[in-house]
């Protein structure tokens, strides 16, 4: 895709348009301006910086996007400036102003571009807007600690359109705890105001998103929850033992409940372990990325390693986790949830028009093309169904 992402007026949905539950690319409005929501934001030689616009999903012929109001801490955007003139250090403002600046961008960039887009609250929208030719923006939240707890915010917030809230980010809040390299941290369970959070957002309609929740919070959500939930942006912490990744007990009960597990495509939560940490099979890796085998190459290979670098992510390691996935959960809990703007990508597939290259390398280990459908969109569509 080149950056005149203005002259896009027709989407060309194809195979397989895919839907993703995660991204958090309305940061963009802080950094670059509220238009690159829609027009994505460019590299001086016409590549992409972002992963993800409402642009770029529509040349990509994208079925829906989820897009989360992330609530950063400000040292998460040391060394932003405002995208006006003059550049000023970016400070975030109250997470009340935040969140309802973030809902209108979306919004009014929606609204300017209804000939390819459209909102979307549940699969019935979903499908009317795919009719339409149109994508769908989800709108979704992710930290609970905005309902600052407040019971009766779950209800105000299903009525503006929120579709699946993820209960924590990184941080503890009134919910609970994130996921932690701490043992006692990471067994903790809910708050006993995020247990009766879970039976609220149940009432609501509104998706539990696990997600960089602890293990012991996860429990309590998949003990507590009468509807299905789902972990929107996770992997397999059998490939990659990262602790926001998911175990294979927790991709079963996920799966048993009817939810699902959306493929990050964030590298540390894709490269295998059989890489990261074998110091040869890093070098093999590292020399291919490099494309060149000389003796500074293998230099920096060896320092790469010693530092834990991180390798870009090659469609077989992100097929990979969708097969251990199916053979663990089965084909319904398959799904895409790409962490789009959520972290740099150095990987080949870095926007919606790059899907079908891990398509195709799904269809050559053995997808069906019904199982391409689910992983691509039915499973999420089915979820949706509930809301």
């Amino acid at each position: 895709m080149d950056n005149n992402a203005d002259k896009i007026n027709k989407v060309r949905f194809g195979a397989h348009p895919h839907a993703d539950m995660h991204c958090d690319s309305l940061l963009h409005g802080y950094r670059s301006g509220t238009d690159s929501i829609y027009t994505g934001m460019w590299n001086a030689d016409g590549s992409p910086r972002s992963m993800q616009s409402i642009s770029q999903m529509a040349e990509g012929g994208q079925l829906l996007q989820f897009f989360a109001v992330f609530f950063p801490e400000q040292d998460y955007i040391d060394g932003w400036t405002t995208p006006e003139e003059g550049h000023q250090k970016l400070h975030l403002p109250s997470d009340d102003i935040f969140f309802d600046t973030c809902v209108k961008w979306l919004h009014r960039e929606v609204e300017q571009h209804s000939d390819v887009a459209a909102l979307a609250r549940n699969a019935a929208e979903v499908r009317t807007n795919y009719e339409n030719g149109k994508i769908s923006a989800v709108l979704t939240i992710e930290d609970g600690r905005f309902v600052n707890g407040d019971i009766t915010r779950f209800a105000a917030l299903k009525k503006i359109g929120v579709s699946a809230i993820a209960l924590t980010w990184n941080h503890p809040n009134c919910l609970g705890w994130p996921n932690s390299d701490d043992p006692e941290i990471m067994n903790r369970s809910l708050t006993a105001f995020g247990q009766e959070a879970v039976a609220e957002m149940n009432r609501c309609r509104i998706l539990i998103d696990v997600s960089h929740l602890n293990d012991g919070g996860f429990m309590d959500v998949a003990r507590l929850s009468k509807a299905p939930f789902i972990a929107s942006h996770s992997n397999c912490r059998a490939i990659t033992s990262h602790r926001r990744n998911l175990t294979d007990e927790m991709i079963r009960i996920i799966a048993d409940k009817g939810g699902v597990c959306g493929l990050n495509f964030c590298e540390d939560f894709v490269n295998p372990d059989s890489v990261m940490k074998d110091e040869r099979a890093y070098t093999e890796r590292y020399v291919q990325w490099k494309g060149k085998i000389t003796e500074d190459v293998l230099k920096e290979a060896k320092e790469a390693f010693r530092r834990h670098d991180i390798l870009p992510a090659l469609p077989e390691d992100l097929a990979a986790h969708v097969l251990h996935m199916l053979n663990v959960g089965g084909e319904d809990v398959i799904a895409i949830g790409s962490d789009a703007d959520g972290f740099d990508c150095i990987s080949e597939i870095n926007e919606p028009n790059k899907m079908s290259i891990l398509f195709d390398v799904l269809q050559k280990k053995g997808l069906t093309s019904r199982q391409l459908d689910k992983f691509a969109s039915g499973n999420v569509l089915r979820v949706m169904e509930e809301l």
